[in-house]
């Protein structure tokens, strides 16, 4: 059998056929397509108010600023992420602040969360590990009661449901990722999702160097009338992006669809091998399966056996208090420290054939 590998691009056909027409016209930069990919977001997922960029860095980035995150100020926020969540706080000049999390989940811990509020706080980022919804109502009580804004690093968790309401409809900034690795990619990009018109307005123009490009007047001598109020950024999606994202969310169902199968599959043979343990899975969300962790006791000798069968695992992401950039390792996270030990993600994408499934699920039972 060839190497199973741990990530695998899923492209629909249409993205090549939709790429090549973008290609041949004039608007490669951002255009109509991405207004079409915006609403073919926001028809999918009942989302209110999308504006599409080019990372998900940029919509967090664009998130702290219209959340008022200054020079000075403090972010609440989780070391088991990519660093793509964290470093938008330190582009602000901002400190993150790191609260620890659920072993069981990977989640931020609300009860951590309450602990590290100081006068310096100003918002919150939840990150949902592997693509399962945080506590959000413990969390956004905590955010109302301190008068702070929270800011959803979704980039896994796209389709999740938290409590019937979907992940992008229950905080005032939600970010999502569609990065070459992801459930659906656009080969690079994002979405940040608002609740309002006026952050909604406010996110067009920061994302486009602060010009309203909506209602500026065209001028004779072939330029536009408009001013600049806000910090802008160079942080729109291109429509060669737009056009890959969205002839994949065009199968969108097809793809989630797959993804649950090989999930389902893996919890029913997972629950009784021993030195393995699942994540948790409450009946109340609905995870997106964007990655499979699980918990193994021996991790390196497990890793070694799998690779040994031509398997790929990984921890995904390294804790980021582990970076000097985020100030070093911290001695007061001790879910985080178990579960920096214990956790594994195993392959989960849409290249994955039944045979594939099935051999990884054989050599794991056959122990380590």
């Amino acid at each position: 059998m060839s190497k199973i590998v741990m990530f695998s691009p899923y492209l629909s056909k249409n993205a090549i056929v939709y790429a090549e027409e973008v290609m041949k016209s004039r608007w490669i930069g951002q255009g109509q397509k991405v207004n079409d990919f915006e609403n073919k977001f926001k028809s999918i997922f009942n989302i209110p108010f999308p504006v599409a960029v080019n990372s998900v860095s940029s919509a967090i980035k664009i998130a702290l600023d219209i959340a008022g995150v200054n020079p000075g100020d403090e972010v609440i926020t989780t070391a088991q992420t990519c660093t793509w969540t964290n470093h938008p706080i330190l582009e602000q000049y901002a400190k993150p602040v790191f609260a620890d999390i659920q072993y069981e989940t990977g989640n931020i811990d609300p009860n951590d969360i309450e602990k590290r509020i100081t006068k310096k706080t100003k918002a919150i980022i939840v990150a949902h590990w592997a693509g399962y919804p945080a506590d959000m109502d413990e969390i956004s009580r905590i955010a109302q009661k301190h008068d702070m804004k929270v800011i959803e690093d979704a980039s896994d968790a796209l389709g999740a449901k938290y409590k019937n309401k979907i992940i992008g409809t229950i905080s005032d900034f939600t970010c999502f990722s569609f990065q070459a690795i992801k459930q659906i990619t656009a080969g690079e990009g994002g979405i940040l999702i608002v609740l309002n018109k006026k952050d909604f307005k406010s996110a067009m123009r920061r994302r486009w160097y602060g010009i309203d490009r909506i209602n500026r007047k065209p001028t004779v001598e072939g330029y536009y009338d408009f001013d600049v109020t806000e910090r802008g950024y160079g942080y729109h999606m291109t429509n060669i992006n737009a056009a890959i994202g969205l002839a994949n969310l065009e199968e969108c169902k097809k793809i989630k669809s797959r993804r649950r199968e090989v999930v389902k599959k893996y919890m029913e043979s997972f629950k009784k091998i021993k030195g393995l343990s699942l994540l948790e899975s409450k009946s109340d969300r609905e995870s997106a399966n964007e990655l499979f962790t699980v918990h193994v006791k021996n991790r390196e000798k497990f890793c070694k056996k799998m690779a040994s069968n031509g398997i790929e695992t990984s921890i995904i992401h390294m804790r980021n208090d582990a970076y000097a950039i985020f100030g070093g390792l911290r001695k007061d996270l001790p879910a985080l420290d178990r579960f920096s030990k214990t956790n594994i993600s195993l392959p989960l994408h849409n290249n994955l054939s039944d045979r594939d499934v099935d051999y990884i699920i054989k050599t794991i039972k056959n122990g380590w």
